[in-house]
């Protein structure tokens, strides 16, 4: 059977869908990449923000309506939607052929046997117990790069997020299983660049070891040959201490790269957030790892908006945001989210007030990111090479950039360079968040 898979959403429901491609192809499915040449359809669904979830609903009724043209047999909505709404979704969309949870993904094509049976599946039990092994996985991420989720579930209970109720408790995989799944994927796959993540990546280990093991993990995937690179994001700054700080100025395959995500820095908002530290923390926290970390590189996501924002405590975000200058910033407005206890807090901002605030925390950065771009033009970086868009002209990242979500770095080059692989470049100029520069001949590498 022709199958496609839609993945909505961030890179631990990708890794989701990479199982689900690699069960399917096992199956002797063939995946094909266009919606209409399909005989079924995945659609693997976000549900973290209203933004999201309405994406989710807009391709599955995408793809209902091809079932409904005849050119599609069957639908299937899996991930965080399916496992939030499930209930929802039967009554509302009778199109549906199954519903498949997040604690069901490795068992995919047991479900499309059954629907080819002629039966209806509910595949949505609630979230729990261990963090099962992924197995294989049909890559989606460009050549030399793959996700490792290292963990799943979340166990802070933030009062705006929702992630808990949807995916659990923290779930940690054993880290064994980890350092064999990463050999792996450098020996069979050539990966270069991990990309280390989880929904609290700095807190792994805690449900299985009783201690952060984050450490330890950097310590055996350090040894693994060929393995050049090892990006950390998703570190919650509460759980983020001088051992984890020593563990990546000690290993050179960690990238001075570190997501952290602040949300706020008003002790009063990070109170009501239940983020679990304070705006002393942070301060001592960047001071550290600028201090520790020769050429560090600091990715964050901030909240706007968020019940009881006052305007004294979104001067303190932006100063704390001027001050810090971190190379990359997300930033979103607070959306209250059913069954989370800050929906129901007294002194909701308006949306107007959240937009607002958004939007010159967004300019800010837009000159601090700028700023720090162009600090970087004359200087000489490895570029991991991804695609080559024209003659002559290839697209990477630099250390300084992760995948998705940060800029991205283009190479100009007269020879062929090997997608996957590794140039050195000189960086030569900025344009809007990207950099632009020029591959070194080979003899100088």
């Amino acid at each position: 059977m022709n199958i496609g898979l839609i993945s909505l959403g961030c890179c631990k429901n990708r890794v989701d869908s990479e199982v689900m491609l690699y069960r399917l192809k096992k199956a002797g499915h063939r995946l094909v990449s266009q919606p209409e040449k399909a005989d079924l359809i995945i659609v693997n669904t976000c549900a973290f923000i209203e933004d999201a979830r309405q994406e989710a609903i807009d391709k599955l009724l995408a793809a209902g309506q091809l079932k409904s043209g005849g050119q599609l047999k069957y639908l299937v909505a899996a991930g965080c939607l399916a496992q939030r709404y499930n209930k929802y979704l039967l009554e509302e969309m009778p199109e549906l052929d199954a519903l498949v949870g997040i604690s069901h993904c490795d068992e995919i094509d047991k479900i499309v046997e059954q629907i080819q049976a002629g039966q209806r599946v509910i595949a949505c039990r609630e979230a729990g117990g261990e963090s099962r092994p992924s197995g294989g996985r049909v890559l989606t991420t460009p050549k030399g790069m793959a996700y490792l989720r290292i963990a799943d579930g979340c166990d802070n209970h933030c009062t705006y997020c929702a992630i808990p109720g949807i995916r659990g408790a923290l779930r940690s995989k054993p880290l064994p299983q980890l350092i064999q799944e990463a050999s792996r994927l450098v020996a069979r796959e050539q990966i270069r660049e991990l990309v280390v993540i989880a929904q609290d990546t700095a807190a792994y280990g805690m449900d299985l070891y009783a201690e952060k093991a984050l450490p330890a993990l950097l310590d055996g995937l350090q040894n693994i040959e060929g393995l050049e690179w090892i990006r950390l994001m998703y570190l919650h700054p509460a759980h983020m201490d001088e051992t984890l700080i020593e563990a990546v100025a000690s290993h050179d395959k960690v990238l001075p790269y570190l997501d952290v995500p602040v949300q706020h820095v008003s002790d009063r908002v990070l109170s009501a957030m239940n983020r679990r530290h304070d705006s002393l923390h942070l301060l001592n926290l960047m001071a550290r790892l600028k201090e520790r970390l020769p050429g560090l590189v600091l990715r964050t996501t901030v909240m706007t908006g968020f019940p009881g924002e006052s305007e004294d405590d979104f001067k303190l975000l932006s100063d704390f945001v001027a001050e810090t200058g971190f190379d990359w910033l997300g930033a979103f407005c607070y959306n209250p989210e059913e069954g989370t206890a800050a929906a129901s807090m007294p002194d909701q901002v308006p949306d107007e007030v959240k937009a607002e605030r958004l939007d010159s925390v967004m300019k800010l950065q837009k000159r601090i990111t700028r700023g720090k771009n162009i600090a970087r033009i004359g200087s000489r970086h490895k570029v991991l090479i991804t695609a080559k868009v024209a003659s002559q002209l290839y697209m990477g990242r630099g250390y300084y950039q992760a995948p998705e979500v940060d800029g991205i770095t283009m190479v100009r080059s007269t020879r062929t360079l090997p997608l996957g692989q590794f140039a050195k470049a000189e960086l030569k100029a900025v344009k809007n968040y990207d950099m632009i520069g020029e591959a070194e001949d080979e003899s100088s590498q």
